[in-house]
């Protein structure tokens, strides 16, 4: 009788088994790293979404009340909070011409709206804005109420989904903006 070498069906079967184990405890290691991976780029993109946000409307609030046209404009025209979540800021461009910009949240975006507005008075239509953010804002309070006739507080409630799964990541930034930086009163 020739003796035939190789191996049984049983080592074969157990073989089998524990690379099917040893796979099974890799895939949900991996899907858990992936998981992982896409809550921290969630957060990253709402941190540098909100920054951008902030650097949006920083430079608006140092330019508010610039005068170089006659008459001057008052500093209590120089910006109004005209809801909680609508801000508007007026500066002269130069001699003879005046500009009015208005932020405020509509559909979780931020938008803006522009306007030559000698009177710096805000327009009651609903035309010319313009979204300049992803829909990721939950909540914006834009408030003045420190105490400082030079300061502008904002806050921000960011949130999404984050991709392939059912999460939602979300942030609270604020930032208080120096007024008239580039006024002199």
């Amino acid at each position: 009788m020739v003796k035939q070498s190789g191996f049984s069906l049983v080592e074969l079967t157990t073989t089998l088994a524990i690379i099917g184990i040893i796979s099974a405890a890799l895939i949900a290691v991996m899907s858990n790293l992936n998981t992982q991976s896409e809550r921290m780029n969630s957060q990253t993109e709402l941190l540098v979404g909100g920054k951008q946000l902030f650097e949006l409307v920083e430079p608006w609030a140092a330019l508010a009340g610039h005068n170089e046209a006659n008459p001057n404009l008052p500093q209590n025209k120089a910006y109004q909070i005209v809801s909680s979540n609508h801000v508007k800021f007026c500066y002269d461009l130069d001699g003879s011409s005046r500009q009015q910009r208005e932020f405020r949240l509509h559909n979780k975006r931020l938008q803006e709206r522009i306007e030559n507005n000698f009177g710096c008075s805000v327009a009651p239509n609903e035309t010319g804005w313009v979204d300049v953010s992803e829909p990721i804002i939950r909540a914006l309070a834009f408030s003045d109420t420190d105490g400082s006739d030079y300061s502008l507080d904002m806050r921000l409630e960011l949130e999404k989904i984050i991709p392939g799964t059912d999460e939602i990541m979300s942030a609270t930034l604020r930032r208080r903006f120096n007024m008239f930086a580039m006024t002199v009163y």
